[in-house]
Formats: C-alpha cells, sequence, structure tokens
C-alpha cells in the first residue's frame, strides 16, 4: 500500500511538485499570518521568520486601509489635530524578571498517626500557634493499655523460668565439680585398695614358701589366703566404684563430644563442665530468648502506646484540621487526609517556575521584590534561596524559590503574587506607555513623534514591560517628542498641536 502511493507520487513531474510545495508554503504561511496574535509572535521568533508577513496578514491590510482613508478625509478636511504628548527622558531603571508566583510556607508536615484508632481529642484548633513537642492531639489508647498488662504478665512469667533455669545450670555446673571432687576420692581409695591387695599378696607368697618349709601351720596359711581374697574384692569394688564415678569426664567421653582433651588440667576440667551441663544450658539460653521476646514485645508496645500522643515537630500554626474527632485513622498515610497539617511561621517562600532561556540569569543570593494584588500598597522583599537542579522535560522550566523572612502576617500560603527579581546593577533607559505603540511585532514596533508641528511614524525596538510602560532599546533619543493620543486620527505627517 505505502509502496504504491510512493511510486505514485513519484510520477509527479518535478514543475508540479514545485507548485503544490509552493501552494502548500503559502496555505501555512496565511494561516500563521492571519491565526497568531503579537504576543505569541514575541515567542515564536523562528517560526516568524520562516512563515509571517504582514502582507498576507487581514489585520494588517485592513490597518494600512483605514490609516490611508484617515489620511485623505484629514487632507480633504485641511484639519489639525489636536495631540497630547509627553517628552522622552532617560530614567534609571533596575534590570528584573517577573513571574507570576504562589506563596508557600517555609516548611509544612502533614501530620498522620503511626497507631490505628479513634481519634480521642484535639489538644488545638486551626490557627493555634503550637511549639515543637507539643500535645496536638490523641488517638484512643485502651487496646495498647490492655496488651501492655499481658505482655508485662508474660514477661515477668519468663523471667522466672529464665532465672529457674540459670539456677539449674549453675547447680549442674556445681555437681560436675562435686562429681570430679569423688572421682578423685575413688582413684586415691582404688590406689589405696591396689597397694593393700599388692602387699598381701607378697605377705601370701612367702608364707607359702614358708609352709613349704614347714615353718608355718596349714591354718595360718589359709588365714593369710582368706585376707588376701577379702583385699581382692575390696581392690574390685574399688575399681567399680572409680569406672562408676569417671562416667562423663573421661578422656573418651571428651573425645566422643567431638573435642580434642586438653593438655593442661585447667582448661580439661572447664570443657567437663560444658559437656556435661550442655542440655541445662541450652534449657538457660531457650528461656533467655523467650524472656528477650517478651521484653522487645512489651517495648514495641509502649512506644505505640506512646504514639497514641500526637505532637508536633516544629514550631509553627496549625494550618488545617483535616479530621474529626472520633473518626478512625489508619496507621500512616495510606493515601488519606492527614489529621492535620502544621506550617512553620519563620517566613514563607515565594515558588515560581523559571523557562530555562532565563535560568542563566538568576542565581542564588540575588534579591527579589515581592507585590501581590491582595496588598496593593505594601512591598515585600526576599532572596533567592533554591533553584531547582533539574529541569522538567515538558516545560522546559525549573523551580525557584524566593525565601520572604520575618514573620509576614500578610502573605499567607496560597496566594498569588508577581516576584520581581533582580538579575542586574541600575541602568538608563528609555520607556513609554504601551498604548503609544502603533503597531507591534514581536520585538519590533512603531509609534508617532511630533516634530516641526507634525506627525512621524517612528520604528523602535522594544524590550520588557515595565506595569503599563515598555522599554524602548533602539529609535528614540532623549528629548523626542511622542504622541499619546488620539493615535488612531494619525498619519504621516499630519499636522498636530498639542493640547493643555
Amino acid at each position: 500500500m505505502l509502496k504504491e502511493k510512493l511510486a505514485t507520487l513519484s510520477k509527479i513531474p518535478f514543475f508540479s511538485k514545485i507548485v503544490i510545495s509552493s501552494l502548500v508554503y503559502l496555505g501555512i504561511s496565511i494561516a500563521y499570518s492571519n491565526m497568531t496574535w503579537a504576543e505569541l509572535r514575541t515567542k515564536l521568533p523562528f517560526f516568524n521568520r520562516i512563515f509571517y508577513s504582514k502582507y498576507l496578514s487581514a489585520n494588517e491590510l485592513f490597518a494600512n486601509y483605514k490609516n490611508q482613508n484617515k489620511e485623505e478625509s484629514l487632507r480633504e478636511e485641511g484639519n489639525v489635530v489636536p495631540v497630547k504628548t509627553i517628552a522622552i527622558e532617560e530614567e534609571i531603571i533596575t534590570p528584573i524578571l517577573t513571574y507570576a508566583a504562589i506563596v508557600e510556607p517555609i516548611e509544612k508536615v502533614d501530620i498522620f498517626s503511626k497507631v490505628s484508632g479513634r481519634i480521642e481529642e484535639f489538644n488545638v484548633k486551626e490557627g493555634d500557634k503550637v511549639k515543637k513537642g507539643q500535645k496536638i492531639a490523641r488517638i484512643e489508647s485502651l487496646s495498647f493499655e490492655l496488651d501492655i498488662a499481658k505482655q508485662q504478665a508474660a514477661l515477668d512469667s519468663s523471667k522466672a523460668l529464665y532465672q529457674l533455669s540459670k539456677d539449674k545450670y549453675e547447680n549442674a555446673r556445681r555437681n560436675v565439680e562435686i562429681k570430679l571432687g569423688e572421682a578423685d576420692k575413688k582413684l586415691g581409695l582404688y590406689y589405696k585398695a591396689l597397694s593393700e591387695f599388692e602387699r598381701f599378696q607378697e605377705i601370701a607368697r612367702k608364707k607359702e614358701i614358708l609352709f613349704e618349709e614347714k615353718v608355718i601351720s596349714n591354718e595360718e596359711l589359709e588365714n593369710i589366703k582368706l585376707e588376701l581374697s577379702s583385699r581382692e574384692v575390696n581392690l574390685n569394688n574399688a575399681r567399680r566404684e572409680l569406672e562408676m564415678s569417671l562416667v562423663g569426664i573421661r578422656d573418651e567421653d571428651i573425645i566422643a563430644a567431638g573435642f580434642k582433651v586438653p593438655e593442661d588440667k585447667k582448661s580439661k576440667i572447664e570443657l567437663i563442665k560444658n559437656i556435661n551441663t550442655k542440655i541445662e544450658k541450652s534449657e538457660m539460653e531457650v528461656a533467655a530468648k523467650n524472656m528477650k521476646s517478651n521484653e522487645v514485645n512489651l517495648s514495641s508496645t509502649q512506644m505505640l502506646l506512646k504514639e497514641t500522643q500526637l505532637i508536633s515537630p516544629i514550631d509553627g500554626i496549625i494550618a488545617k484540621i483535616s479530621r474529626n474527632k472520633g473518626e478512625l485513622v489508619n496507621a500512616g498515610s495510606g493515601g488519606g487526609a492527614p489529621i492535620m497539617t502544621v506550617i512553620s511561621n519563620d517566613g514563607v517562600y515565594v515558588a515560581f517556575s523559571v523557562n530555562e532561556g532565563d535560568l542563566g540569569k538568576i542565581k542564588v543570593g540575588f534579591r527579589a521584590n515581592i507585590k501581590a494584588d491582595s496588598f496593593p500598597d505594601l512591598k515585600f522583599k526576599g532572596i533567592v534561596k533554591k533553584i531547582s537542579p533539574l529541569v522538567d522535560q515538558k516545560t522546559h522550566t525549573a523551580d525557584v524559590k524566593v525565601e520572604v523572612a520575618g514573620n509576614i502576617t500578610d502573605l499567607r500560603p496560597g496566594i498569588f503574587v508577581r516576584s520581581e527579581v533582580i538579575v542586574g546593577s541600575d541602568s538608563k533607559a528609555i520607556l513609554i506607555p504601551i498604548s503609544t505603540l502603533v503597531s507591534t511585532d514581536g520585538s519590533d514596533g512603531s509609534v508617532f513623534i511630533m516634530k516641526n508641528k507634525r506627525a512621524f511614524k517612528k520604528n523602535v525596538v522594544i524590550g520588557e514591560k515595565r506595569d503599563e510602560r515598555v522599554i524602548v532599546s533602539k529609535g528614540l533619543e532623549s528629548g523626542d517628542v511622542i504622541i499619546t493620543s488620539p493615535i488612531n486620527r494619525l498619519f504621516e505627517g499630519v499636522s498636530v498641536k498639542p493640547s493643555i
């Protein structure tokens, strides 16, 4: 489909393409010249050079036609036009950039509740001044108070269990120490029984020799054997008791537990205590963690209880109360309205947007004059405090804030004002009333001047507007006399007479 259209267009003769392009350009130029106005064209100099022509503008042609008719009628009448004039003089002006702005508080805080519940009471009303930390409202707290009572009881119980497990653990370690002492004692008894057994064993051997030599009787030999048997029984009993007392504290027990046998006795004893009290220690650690958990729960609820009392985060004024007493609020913002709004009373910002072309002219620290239609007799002064580092991609503007310091009771947040930023030092310039301009086209315009009692049109270059006047940068000099009225009766060379 697209290829077919391109093929069709390629068949159009070159001369026809030129004619069609010329007609399209002429149509755009006629539309632009008649459907745009002077103020808009001043902002579009590039399009003016391409599309605008006063010879295609119906407004310009109609104005020229009226002027020609006026000239002919006045020439026929031979009248002298009475006019009002002003003499041009240079004035001292300060270069400024003027912007529509809005007053904002230097600091604005929306108050939300960190806990859910109903609003129990307000301690302030709209317009009240508040200090940082002052109580401003309270959320119902009964549920938190009940939770605290339960959690306190649980904490007390867990503390008792922890103390019990701790005592049990310490007692188990003492029992290990006792067991070690008993093992040492059993070891001593074993060595004593072994010594006795070996002594009687030697006596019995000697008695047998004496019996063989018939030095002693058989009865005496049997008595010695009975005594030896008794010592052997004592030795076996001592061995069994020693083995029982060593269970859990032997080297093989240490190795079985996964540890290396320490070389020094003190470290070995400490390791044996740890191995034999492992269960009691675990019970104590579980009890400690349970107690810690209950402490955290109690502390968290106490913090939530504290959050039921709303306080002001700044010194300022209660700007707005958005909720009602008894209304249910959720924790956090949640997309809902704040409970109230507090604004600082240390001054205000005047905020406005600056197009990217003017950003280089404004610096932090520049002075500014603030005017409000609500207070035509008042003039406020401020300082440029903030210039946004980001330029909006859609509007090609950046936000600028001027601080108006002091207790400014008249400039309330939300008021629309005009901000005049001073961007240079004083200089001389010529200003004329905007009403004296016969025609304007962007920065070009024309006025009627009076010379030798005749009116002559003079082209001028205009610049910044100052209220009802405009700066003329080229075309007029000090001493020139311009005609202020009646402009609609003037034409080139008409005789005029200044009226008083």
